[in-house]
């Protein structure tokens, strides 16, 4: 495929930023292969857009249209604070004879032009050598891309007050909860690209975050890396196939791509998709020839040990998952088994939360009790329907779980343990109470890390319980969704939202309550087969990792 020179925008960049492929895919992709967006993504604009009318509202300024006409108008006019707006500007950067772009341009080696007049003018200047003795082979090269940017907020600069004509300062508008380094990012290109209508290039900016705090950014320790980022894309954009990146369910779940993504990567580099094989691990192992997950299943292990900052624990745990996946049967570490603690009553726990407005809303308990030879199955949720009702509902998962103070209680990864800790802290309930509580959680997701190797994709809650068979009563729920069913319960009072949300917690509680039935059955049976062996002294070290 070959990129069109044309113009590039702000966001662009910012989406190359957080991943290689996805501007290129929205640029040359199959559109049909594309998903609907993200409700949650949805939410997450709105939340925004009310962040700016809240700032707007409290520092009042003169709201403009696209364009630098309008922007060069109201800067003129010295108006103190400008929203909205975008900038357009075309960046010049010099070529090096090996066709590699300079990082970071001297002087008047870069320009920037805000019409095709200046255009003309600067690219003229650039060109023109400075000793007019010099061959023309040494005239250096240079690249040029119009770049534009949509604008959240330009400030008068306070020190420029009373010298002429005013300059102004960039201020971007996120609703995260701390500065990022893609929104300084944005801050020094939108600085670059003012800079050339104001003839001065503002040296800060500022962030204003969901607190609405103003955080002040330093812009000049990143514009070579603005640069570098800018010239990246543009190679990236003239290649015939899109860059390879490997993904990661905490980058990828929300993206459009996920599903194409999945599949090339699936066809092109499978090892890639391989639990443990991390952006840093994949290049090591290309490295030393393994390229496949039959050349990593079938490699001597000593050879693996030995590839350079790998590891030797690391080595075995990605040959072991290699011989998984490829049989597509469980690998077990431990023989025999280790037994998880049973009891005639258990308690399966799992946790809705909306880190929007930092709220557990939803603490799913399912009670199984095992009574005269029957499993009675119920399942509790304490909600809190109200962002004030968080301490009402952690108070009654307190007293929930007291009715059976012998009962394990199952949950899935740490989440639930951090959380059972803040809510501890927050609602002042007694330290001594909290510890013995958090004494009764059995983390299923340590356990199956420590105890069996599975021929999946990752190791989370839905594929596991995917794998052995387990449904969901909405198929295309996941966490993203439970955050967005809450938002819009909060804001439309629609309850069928929150009917959503206990049908989805509920079922990822009997998805735990299915995956330890499955592990304490599995076990059982392996370590019948392990006692087996050892009786024909056929057994094998158990492996670790």
């Amino acid at each position: 495929m070959e990129f069109q020179q044309g113009s590039v925008d702000a966001e662009e960049l910012l989406a190359f930023f957080r991943c290689r492929r996805l501007p290129y895919l929205d640029r040359f992709g199959p559109q049909e292969a594309k998903l609907p967006p993200e409700k949650l993504l949805e939410q997450w604009r709105r939340d925004r857009q009310a962040l700016q009318a809240a700032v707007l509202e409290q520092f009042p300024g003169e709201q403009v249209a696209p364009g630098n006409e309008a922007l060069l108008a109201a800067m003129a006019a010295g108006t103190e604070r400008i929203y909205g707006g975008q900038v357009v500007a075309k960046l010049f950067w010099e070529v090096d004879p090996e066709g590699v772009a300079e990082a970071e341009p001297a002087g008047s080696a870069v320009a920037l032009a805000p019409s095709p007049e200046t255009e003309v003018e600067l690219h003229s200047t650039a060109k023109t050598p400075s000793n007019p003795a010099l061959p023309p082979a040494a005239v250096p090269e240079f690249r040029s891309l119009w770049v534009s940017s949509s604008l959240d907020l330009l400030i008068r600069d306070p020190s420029g007050i009373g010298k002429g004509q005013p300059s102004y300062l960039p201020v971007h508008i996120r609703t995260s909860k701390r500065p990022k380094p893609e929104y300084e990012l944005l801050l020094v290109l939108q600085a670059e690209l003012l800079g050339s209508l104001q003839g001065q290039l503002p040296k800060r900016g500022f962030l204003i975050l969901k607190d609405g705090k103003w955080h002040p950014v330093h812009l000049s320790r990143r514009r070579a890396q603005v640069r570098r980022l800018l010239q990246e894309y543009l190679r990236s954009l003239e290649q015939p196939e899109p860059p390879q990146v490997l993904m990661a369910r905490s980058r990828c779940h929300l993206c459009h791509w996920r599903e194409h993504c999945r599949q090339l990567n699936a066809a092109t580099q499978p090892l890639s998709l391989l639990p443990g094989v991390t952006g840093s691990r994949y290049p090591l192992l290309q490295e030393a020839g393994i390229n496949s997950i039959e050349a990593l299943a079938n490699a001597r292990l000593e050879m693996l040990q030995a590839i350079p900052k790998l590891g030797a624990g690391v080595a075995l745990q990605l040959q072991l998952q290699a011989r998984a996946t490829l049989s597509r049967k469980p690998l077990w570490l431990q023989s025999p088994p280790q037994a998880l603690p049973t009891a005639s009553v258990e308690l399966y726990f799992d946790i809705e939360a909306d880190p929007r407005h930092n709220v557990a809303y939803l603490l799913g308990l399912l009670v199984v009790e095992q009574a005269e030879g029957n499993t009675i199955v119920n399942y509790h949720g304490c909600l809190a329907a109200e962002l004030q009702e968080e301490g009402q509902a952690w108070q009654q998962f307190l007293q929930l779980v007291q009715r059976y103070p012998e009962a394990p209680i199952y949950h899935f990864h740490d989440f639930e343990i951090q959380t059972c800790r803040r809510l501890g802290e927050q609602y002042q309930t007694d330290p001594r109470e909290v510890r013995q509580l958090l004494q009764r959680f059995v983390d299923l997701h340590s356990w199956v890390r420590r105890s069996v190797v599975l021929p999946i994709e990752s190791y989370s809650l839905k594929n596991i319980a995917r794998w052995l068979g387990f449904k969901w009563r909405l198929p295309e729920a996941n966490g993203a969704h439970s955050i967005y069913w809450y938002s819009q319960w909060l804001e439309t009072r629609d309850r069928r939202y929150l009917e959503q949300s206990l049908i989805y917690n509920e079922d990822d509680c009997r998805a735990t309550y299915h995956l330890k039935a499955w592990l304490s059955q599995s076990a059982a049976l392996e370590s019948v087969n392990s006692l087996s062996l050892l009786a024909d002294g056929t057994a094998s070290a158990a492996v670790s990792w």
